[in-house]
This record gives C-alpha cells, sequence and structure tokens, in this order.
C-alpha cells in the first residue's frame, strides 16, 4: 500500500487534477458569463461608438443658452468606421469638438447610471432641452486638462426626461488625443453595474495574472539556474509578463480600481510595443533565423522602431509633433504587427520543410492568430478602435500558448540530456577511481616489493629470528592489495590492519633509526572507507621526509580519531627534511608531487572534507585529513 501510494505521488498526477479544475473552473465561468439569463436591470448603451461629431464649437445665445433643436439642422459628421489621417489631425487640432448621440429611450422609474472613462480632456453632457447633466472641468484654460495617461472614471446619471439625443461638449488641449468610452457600455442601476462590469472582467483579469506569474516564475527559474543557460526560458518569461502587464493594464476595471493610471498607461504602452520581440526571439532559437536571416532583421527592426515609439507615446502630452506623426502612421504599424506574425509563420513553415516536426504545430497555430489579427483588424476599423492592444491580444495568446508547449518540449529534452550526461559523468567517476587506484598499486607494488625484499636480506644476516614476521606482513600486505582495493569501500579496521603490517616493514628496513607514533582513538566500527586512502600519505614521509635527511633518529607520528559522530580525522607528520619554501607557496605544484590524486579522490568521493600539507615544526611535514562521513558521495555504476 506504502509503496502504492509513494509511486502515486512520484508521478504528476495531483497537479494535472489541480490544472485541470483550475482550468475547468475559468471556462465555466466565462461560459456562465455569456449564456447566464440576461439582468433586465441593466442594457447595452453606446455613447461615443457611432456618434455624430462636430468640428468646432457651437456658440450660444444671449441668455447663454445652446439651441439644440436648431443643431439638427446642422451637418454632423459620422464616427462609424474608419477616419482618414487628414480628418483625424482636424478632430485633433481643434480644441472644441460636439458628438451628438441617441438618448437611452428604455427608461424606469429606476435611477440609472452608466461608468464614464475619460481622459486628456473636460467635458459636458447636455440633453436635447440644453440642461447639463453632467460636468467634469472647466472650458476656460488648458493648462488645467488632465493629459491622456490620466484616465478618469466618473458615475453619470441618466435623466428622465424625453430627449431623442444627447450632446457632448469636449474641450482639450488643441494638438492632443483624447478618449472617451462608456465601461462595458453598459448602463443600469449602480450597485448592479458595478457587479456586472466586475464580473465580466473577473475571467480576464485571473487569465492574465496568471501568465504574469507564469513570467516571474521562469524568470526566477531562469536566474537560480543561471549557468544552464536556459535563454528560451527568458523569452517565455518576458513574453509571458508582457502579455500578463498589458491584459491587467488595459483592462477597464483594474484601471477603474487603481489610482495611479498613469503608471499603468506607461506599463500598458511598454508592454504593448515590445510583447513581439521575445516571441520572435523564441522562435529564432527553436527553427533559427531562416532564410535571408529574416527574424534577425525583423528584431532588430522592432527594437528600433517600437523604442522610437515609446518615446513618442511618453512625449504626447508635451508635443503637437507626437500626435501628428503617430497619426499619419497608423496604417504603417497595422502592417507591421501583421509582419510580426508573418515572420514566425515562415519560418516554422521552412523548419517544417527541412524536417522538424515540432514546426508544423507553430506553423498551424501562428496561420490561427495571423487570421484573428487580421480579424481584430477589421473591427478596429470598422468600430473606428485605434487601440493597438485589441489588434495583438488574440495574436500574443496564441504565441504564449505555442512557446509554452515549445519550451516544455525543450526543457524535457534538455532534462533528458542533463540525465544521460550525469549517467555518463557517474561512470566516468567510477572509471576513474578505479584507474586511481590501480594507479595506486602499480606505483607501490614494485618499489615496495624491492624494499621489502632487500630488508628481509638485510635481516638475514643480522636478524634472522624476524625474518617470519617480516614475510607474513609483506603477505598481509599483498592479500590486502590483490583483495580489498577492488572494493568501492572497505571498514576502518581493515584499513587499519594492512598500514599496520606497512609500518611493521618500514620499521625492520629503518631499523632502530626510527620511532613510529601509531595510535587510534574513538569508535570505528561503523566508519568505512575507500581501500588505499591514507597508506600514500605515510609513505610521502618514507619517500621525501626521511630521504637525504640528516636525522640521526627519525620520528613518525600517525594518529586516527573520531571526533564526535561523523567526522573522520587522519594527521601524520615527521621530523624528515620539510618542504621546500618555494614548493610549498605553489599548491599545485605541491599536490602534483606526491598526494594530488589522494585529492581527487576525496573530491570524487565526499562533497565535505579538508586536505592539506603544511610544514611541521620545528621540521618535517605535516599532512592532515578531515572527512565528514555523512557527505559521502554515492556513485553507481
Amino acid at each position: 500500500m506504502g509503496v502504492a501510494i509513494s509511486r502515486f505521488l512520484e508521478k504528476p498526477y495531483l497537479s494535472i487534477c489541480l490544472l485541470f479544475l483550475i482550468t475547468s473552473v475559468s471556462i465555466t465561468s466565462y461560459v456562465y458569463s455569456i449564456l447566464k439569463p440576461k439582468d433586465n436591470s441593466i442594457s447595452e448603451y453606446y455613447l461615443s461608438e457611432n456618434a455624430d461629431y462636430f468640428v468646432g464649437d457651437i456658440p450660444a445665445d444671449d441668455s447663454g443658452k445652446i439651441d439644440f433643436q436648431r443643431m439638427h439642422k446642422v451637418y454632423w459628421l459620422s464616427t462609424s468606421g474608419w477616419i482618414n489621417d487628414e480628418e483625424f489631425k482636424r478632430i485633433t487640432d481643434s480644441e472644441y469638438i460636439w458628438l451628438r448621440s441617441k438618448a437611452f429611450s428604455e427608461l424606469e422609474n429606476e435611477e440609472l447610471h452608466f461608468l464614464l472613462e475619460h481622459a486628456g480632456l473636460n467635458i459636458e453632457i447636455f440633453n436635447e432641452f440644453g440642461d447639463s447633466i453632467f460636468k467634469y472641468g472647466e472650458f476656460s484654460d488648458p493648462k488645467y486638462l488632465p493629459n491622456i495617461f490620466q484616465s478618469k472614471f466618473s458615475w453619470v446619471k441618466i435623466p428622465k426626461d424625453k430627449s431623442e439625443y444627447y450632446y457632448l461638449r469636449l474641450f482639450h488641449k488643441k494638438g492632443i488625443l483624447f478618449s472617451i468610452t462608456i465601461i462595458e457600455n453598459l448602463i443600469g442601476k449602480q450597485t448592479a453595474l458595478y457587479r456586472e462590469i466586475a464580473l465580466k472582467n473577473l475571467t480576464t483579469i485571473f487569465f492574465h495574472s496568471f501568465f504574469m506569474m507564469i513570467g516571474i516564475i521562469c524568470a526566477l527559474v531562469y536566474f537560480i539556474e543561471y549557468k544552464k543557460q536556459y535563454n528560451i526560458l527568458l523569452d517565455f518569461s518576458s513574453f509571458s509578463l508582457c502579455f500578463g502587464i498589458l491584459g491587467l493594464t488595459s483592462n477597464e476595471f483594474i484601471r477603474y480600481l487603481f489610482t495611479n493610471t498613469q503608471t499603468l498607461y506607461v506599463l500598458s504602452i511598454i508592454s504593448s510595443n515590445f510583447v513581439f520581440i521575445p516571441m520572435l526571439s523564441g522562435v529564432r532559437r527553436l527553427f533559427g533565423s531562416g532564410s535571408f536571416r529574416i527574424l534577425d532583421f525583423l528584431i532588430y527592426i522592432d527594437v528600433f522602431i517600437c523604442s522610437i515609439t515609446t518615446l513618442l507615446v511618453f512625449s504626447l502630452p508635451f508635443s503637437d509633433i507626437s500626435h501628428s506623426f503617430l497619426i499619419s502612421t497608423r496604417s504603417f504599424f497595422i502592417i507591421f504587427n501583421l509582419l510580426n506574425i508573418l515572420g514566425p509563420i515562415f519560418i516554422t513553415y521552412e523548419a517544417w520543410k527541412k524536417g522538424n516536426k515540432e514546426a508544423f504545430g507553430h506553423f498551424i497555430g501562428f496561420s490561427i492568430t495571423l487570421l484573428l489579427v487580421i480579424l481584430e483588424i477589421f473591427l478596429a476599423i470598422k468600430y473606428n478602435d485605434t487601440s493597438p492592444s485589441g489588434i495583438v491580444f488574440w495574436g500574443v495568446l496564441f504565441g504564449v500558448i505555442s512557446q509554452g508547449f515549445a519550451l516544455e518540449r525543450t526543457l524535457f529534452a534538455d532534462r533528458q540530456k542533463a540525465l544521460l550526461y550525469k549517467e555518463d559523468l557517474l561512470k566516468a567517476e567510477k572509471t576513474l577511481k578505479e584507474s586511481q587506484l590501480k594507479t595506486l598499486q602499480t606505483k607501490m607494488n614494485p618499489h615496495y616489493l624491492f624494499n621489502s625484499l632487500n630488508t628481509i636480506h638485510a635481516l638475514h644476516k643480522i636478524k634472522p629470528e624476524l625474518i617470519g614476521d617480516a614475510i607474513m606482513s609483506l603477505a598481509n600486505n599483498y592479500r590486502f592489495i590483490s583483495d580489498r582495493t577492488d572494493r568501492d569501500w572497505i571498514p576502518f579496521e581493515e584499513e587499519w590492519n594492512f598500514l599496520e603490517d606497512y609500518l611493521h616493514l618500514q620499521k625492520l628496513r629503518f631499523y632502530d633509526t626510527i620511532q613510529i607514533d601509531f595510535k587510534k582513538s574513538g569508535d570505528f566500527s561503523s566508519v568505512v572507507l575507500p581501500p588505499l586512502l591514507l597508506q600514500p600519505i605515510i609513505e610521502n614521509s618514507f619517500k621525501h621526509g626521511f630521504r637525504g635527511s640528516s636525522e640521526v633518529q627519525f620520528q613518525l607520528f600517525i594518529h586516527a580519531k573520531m571526533i564526535k559522530d561523523s567526522v573522520f580525522s587522519f594527521v601524520v607528520y615527521d621530523n624528515g627534511t620539510g618542504i621546500p619554501d618555494e614548493l610549498l607557496s605553489d599548491k599545485q605544484k605541491l599536490m602534483s608531487r606526491s598526494l594530488g590524486n589522494i585529492k581527487e579522490r576525496l573530491k570524487n568521493l565526499y562533497s565535505e572534507f579538508h586536505f592539506e600539507i603544511t610544514r611541521n615544526y620545528p621540521e618535517g611535514t605535516r599532512s592532515e585529513i578531515e572527512i565528514i562521513l555523512t557527505s559521502k558521495v554515492q556513485i553507481t555504476s
């Protein structure tokens, strides 16, 4: 039962269920918001959309009243459809603009309102009888006008009269753009209207917040795993962040709740201008730049144009030239947005034709995106909606989804490669460890054997009674080398017994000219070590310390001890010739001299250890190993 539960938890079933639950609830909520029974207290109403307009001011009569009945005879132009650049500029160059909109006629006894968003202008609304039903700001000094970045929200009460039209008097700074719209184009009782607006935007806010969080998480993963250089992950992060920020900052309900609308406007401009760049960069990383380096040129052009556009938009409140330029280049930016979709379509199609199967899914996704963008452009022209977010929204959405799937496949493939690489690395470490042991054996066997045989030969002349002990120690040493060194780990006591036999032979060799202090302290019952880890450190004293030394009496101190329960310490020092200063200052050369392979073995076997060779005082060499036994690295074959 426990094994089955563990296997279940190792699979991503719980996360899949949670993701399915969140997606299902989101889709259900969105479908319900469309198909739910209509609230009879709320109706659709369009104020500025499809209205008529008049450029210039309408003079009042001697009593200060405006005869709107007479204005029926004035020729009004329609805002429906695409307004050409010349007419658009004529509108912005006039400080006063009048709008005439059909009045809301389905009035009941309740008080009805609509939520009006306006920026860059002062406004007054009249009924057909000349009565002011709403006013924001003064019409005398353009210096006190709010700029285009400062969205204002006002609740407007619908009058209970028999007006056929409402007349809107708009006052703005000459040459400066402005905006005016009813939120969600809804009218009704204030409480019900507020609730309806919130519900209509809830799914959208959740959706864009979700992508914003994905962008943040991907950015964190990229910087945490910076050395792995998941550059496509950073592209996807930037893409998701731009998409999430674009959706949230352009959301009407968010703007209504947020007091600092200028910040939202700035973020909206930056995200809408630069959102295509990480998308194009991600496609380039997946499928290359294509023939004639199309994506390279497209990305550079994007960076240049988007940077210039952003600067122009930020200068809107201060420069008439910026408005004129942006108005005259509206058509260019629509074509430019289309090119940002056509580029990936061409690249993915080309990659698919060359045999990249993953490119086909991207080709279909971007093709659908192109159709949706064209549809958005058509709707923008038909309803005179110049907002760039409406044009790019669906394209960005499909870009996020397609790059998300591609990113998942890429990271999965990289993870598989990393696992294979890790397996190869572990095998290489295993081979290296075995090679190091073989090297130690081959280096030790000849000269150790010759020295031992010479010692036995010398004993034959001076102390023949010790020959038996010498032969037994030599046999024990070679039995250890042949039987134990092919193992990964051996008990400490076996390594210690091997050292004892080795030192016994050395003591016989040096006879009474050497004094050896060989001891251990602590509980070693649970300690295991790699074979032949300690012997080369002792051998170093005989090989380098005592050779050429003028000392009559050699001294060798060897101490193994346990510190607490998991720290193993091994110290060896002698009174030999010591280490020259030039060698002591060059650690790399020092290690290559004799004990470098010991340190490499420790690196492969333990994650926490300390190994140091220093001068012993007053003379000689000191070598010390300290190992955290619990940091042992598990190396599998």
